[in-house]
């Protein structure tokens, strides 16, 4: 038995191994993705620096030296500004505009409401944050001088603020950790699809359209056993191009500036292991389940289309996972790809993996694929499939 199954395995490494579509989606895919992400760090990163000031343009500069020191104060480069009228675009170098009243220095003395016109561009992220910083200062002045005026009159400050509130994350991991983690991930969740597609579908479709299935399965070896054959070699290139996928991202993430990079990678030699098993296992439901949508294919041409429509189940299992994971049923949680994206984002980010999700994404992984085995089975027994082809 074990012979026979390196026989067919053997067979069809050599054969794929010459296929350039197997291996240049191999390495298109191992290479590609480390630009992807690369563009969408350089994209979300702040391109002029964490040094770089944020440039508050006040007019009414000379009657506001005290809110200039603050400002100052907080870190922002402040420029005075001539302003008649609105503004309708802010100048260039600028993130925020704040405009004063005439009569700003007479009303603040007095104790009177002060107008304040305040003026960003939120089109870029960067721009909003920055004018949030902007508006954030200005509600801490304000809060400043209101407390000064109460000292004046005798009110304690305690007054402004009755209550102490102090915020406790009890989340296993921070909010921008998980989404950027099962982004992450959610790429490594793609390979075993993209690096095994090529291979599942030649593999049978493949054979079927060339009329070789049928020499093949007169030769004495069992049905189960071919397909264990053809099932190992699928699997071979999917966790290879998956393992592969990871090791040069993550070779590669050591050499972008710490600023560019969103987040932080927790991973340990332990962790790096333990996502090795649970993506080989992960390759092993994959290759099962290519060649069972595989084995309905009458054509190369025909079962690239089935596995267009497959292709879209980790895309929406993700996407779920990511934006609706509260509205998910709570078994949802500890099926295949749902269970792998949770423990991988933990073991990438979070450095300490849940053992409980983890074995479950182990389990079902294995389960299915059991499941997709026989089914193929049954279908390659099935006398009906040589008249199909």
């Amino acid at each position: 038995m074990n012979r026979l199954f390196k026989v067919v395995y053997r067979k069809e490494m050599k054969d794929m191994l010459r296929d350039k579509r197997a291996v240049l989606a191999i390495a298109s895919y191992a290479f590609g993705i480390p630009l992807l992400m690369a563009f969408i760090f350089f994209l979300m990163s702040d391109d002029r620096g964490k040094e770089a000031r944020t440039n508050v343009a006040v007019s009414g500069y000379d009657q506001a030296a005290g809110l200039v020191a603050f400002l100052e104060n907080e870190g922002f480069a402040v420029t005075p500004i001539s302003l008649e009228g609105e503004l309708e675009s802010l100048p260039k170098q600028t993130d925020a505009v704040i405009q004063l009243p005439a009569d700003y220095a007479k009303k603040l003395a007095s104790g009177q409401p002060i107008p304040v016109e305040l003026y960003v561009d939120d089109t870029s992220r960067q721009n909003a944050e920055r004018g949030d910083d902007v508006k954030g200062a200005l509600k801490a002045y304000s809060l400043q001088v209101a407390g000064a005026r109460l000292i004046t009159r005798g009110v304690p400050l305690s007054l402004l603020a009755p209550m102490a509130i102090n915020t406790r994350d009890l989340a296993p991991s921070s909010f921008i950790n998980k989404m950027l983690g099962n982004s992450l991930t959610l790429l490594f969740m793609f390979s075993p699809f993209v690096m095994a597609m090529s291979v599942a579908l030649d593999a049978l479709a493949g054979e079927r359209e060339r009329q070789s299935l049928q020499s093949l399965m007169a030769q004495p070896i069992s049905t189960p056993l071919l397909v264990a054959g053809k099932w190992a070699m699928v699997a071979s290139f999917a966790f290879g191009g998956t393992m592969l996928a990871v090791v040069v991202d993550l070779s590669l993430l050591q050499f972008v500036p710490g600023d560019m990079l969103p987040f932080k990678l927790q991973l340990t030699a332990g962790g790096l292991l333990l996502a090795a098993v649970e993506l080989g296992v992960l390759s092993m439901f994959v290759a099962s389940l290519l060649l069972a949508v595989s084995i309905h294919a009458k054509s190369f041409k025909e079962g690239q289309t089935y596995m267009s429509m497959l292709m879209m189940v980790p895309v929406i299992a993700g996407y779920a996972k990511l934006y609706g994971e509260s509205k998910l049923p709570e078994f949802v949680h500890y099926l295949p790809i749902f269970a792998d994206l949770e423990s991988l984002a933990r073991i990438f980010f979070d450095g300490t993996p849940d053992l409980m999700i983890t074995l479950s994404a182990l389990a079902s992984s294995l389960l299915g694929t059991i499941v997709c085995l026989m089914l193929t089975s049954r279908r390659l027994a099935s006398e009906q499939i040589l008249s199909e082809a």
